[in-house]
């Protein structure tokens, strides 16, 4: 089995103290401030202490305790999360998809917790994930029978956001015990499934063994009836084109209309090079498109170059402005997965992204992402900083730049495009952040040369 070679860890001068964010925002002369140990899986939207204070204002029965819930700015932590101790570069993919360094996993009790359940081993410095077990703490069977009751609740809501989700011919598939079993109350819940879902116009086509699937049909009448039967509400479709970012759920149903972008799309990987419907409704060509998917195919050979790493030193991306999602399209062939993220304050590109079969997600980076810290490999911001430059609220500069060092992991790497003011005050500051970079030049998609800031995080490591 090759592992990961061990790099050099570089010794820092920053300072190791707890630091908040105070406006004016200062960085010390010494670098930013390091967090304590104790910090190295630190999360900021799902901080359990500040969660715990706003415990008397959440909705238990709608689990809002386990939502994002973000600190104000002048409650940020201010200082780089450090890796655990004897923190090592991770096993590269495919290796690492069964086997991971127990070093980096701050957890030394889990194989004696989770063995008996057979979802991960000790196995001399590593854990082993064999497959095939479960993570549930009473097994998987109790946490489905216990999930398969979720989505009657509240009248359907959840269900309700599935058919939101889920495109016209899209599948639901659904195991659990009320698909099945005919003691306690499955039988009921089993029928408050059906008639959610044939009031949504869901057709069941199968019903075997544990599971159950059903299709959702694109049967706009079937849907204008039931919403005059009263069986469904109808959504107002000036709703549906917003990003669904911190909107509640809603109980009703969407229409299709010109804006939903229901076409019928190739499979893969045609479909990575479909000109989506959806991009017409915010003024994007089909020639603007084409140009766009060309020239981040030619971008990803110049950035493997200057970056001068090996094609399976990456795996996880995240693309931080991913517009219709050209650069992980011009990925699709290598060893990665690309999270592609569009900041709710730009034009509304992520149906797009999906019609391209990509992953994608709303964000804004004004407040940090919900992920582990040293979550990837690579991240790519293009012309991320100037969209926020006029605002202040927690989404200065440097407040993008803390979020970035936190989920990228050490030797990982940052590519930043942007406008020259921007580059050089990041090539001010890198330094602080414990980063190394370096500054070149390419061709932008108007075919002039700009800026491109090639950076990486550093090795470094605190001791407790």
């Amino acid at each position: 089995m090759a592992l990961s070679s061990v790099p050099m860890v570089s010794m820092v001068s920053n300072k190791v103290s707890l630091s908040y964010r105070k406006t004016p925002l200062m960085i010390p002369e010494t670098g930013i401030n390091i967090c304590p140990l104790t910090y190295n899986e630190y999360i900021p939207c799902h901080d359990a202490s500040y969660i715990k204070e706003l415990l008397p204002k959440l909705d238990f029965s709608k689990r809002e305790e386990l939502e994002r819930h973000c600190t104000p700015p002048e409650r940020r932590l201010f200082c780089l999360v450090p890796p655990p101790e004897d923190y090592k570069i991770p096993i590269r993919w495919p290796t690492s998809r069964d086997y991971v360094w127990r070093s980096n996993v701050n957890h030394t009790r889990l194989s004696e917790v989770k063995g008996g359940q057979n979802w991960v081993h000790e196995k001399d410095q590593l854990w082993w994930f064999p497959g095939g077990g479960t993570h549930f703490k009473h097994g998987a069977s109790e946490y489905i029978e216990r999930m398969g009751s979720w989505h009657t609740l509240s009248d359907g809501i959840l269900l309700r956001e599935v058919n939101r989700l889920l495109r016209s011919n899209g599948y639901f598939v659904y195991s659990a015990p009320p698909a099945y079993k005919k003691d306690k109350d499955f039988p009921l819940i089993w029928d408050q499934l059906t008639n959610l879902a044939s009031g949504m116009c869901w057709k069941l086509i199968a019903r075997k063994i544990q599971t159950a699937i059903w299709i959702k049909q694109d049967n706009q009448s079937c849907l204008q009836q039931n919403a005059e039967k009263k069986l469904i509400e109808i959504c107002d479709p000036l709703e549906d084109s917003k990003p669904s970012w911190k909107t509640p759920l809603r109980n009703c149903i969407a229409i299709n209309n010109a804006l939903s972008g229901s076409e019928k799309l190739p499979p893969r990987p045609q479909r990575l090079s479909v000109y989506s419907e959806s991009l017409s409704h915010i003024g994007i060509n089909q020639e603007q498109f084409q140009s766009d998917t060309l020239y981040w195919h030619d971008q990803v050979r110049h950035y493997w170059r200057l970056m001068n790493a090996d094609e399976k030193a990456v795996r996880n991306v995240m693309d931080m402005n991913a517009v219709y999602g050209g650069f992980a399209v011009a990925l699709s062939t290598w060893p990665v997965w690309v999270m592609n993220i569009v900041p709710i304050s730009t034009n509304n590109t992520l149906s797009a992204i999906y019609d391209r079969g990509l992953l994608g997600a709303f964000h804004d980076w004004c407040e940090q992402f919900s992920t582990y810290p040293r979550s990837y490999d690579l991240l790519h911001a293009n012309h991320l900083f100037s969209h926020y430059k006029n605002r202040d609220d927690g989404c200065l500069l440097e407040d993008i730049l803390l979020e970035m060092d936190r989920i990228v992991r050490p030797q990982g790497f940052i590519i930043i495009r942007d406008d020259d003011s921007i580059l050089s005050r990041i090539r001010e500051i890198a330094s602080m952040y414990l980063w190394d970079v370096e500054l070149h030049s390419l061709e932008n998609v108007q075919k002039q040369m700009e800026s491109v800031l090639i950076c990486r995080k550093k090795f470094w490591a605190i001791r407790q």
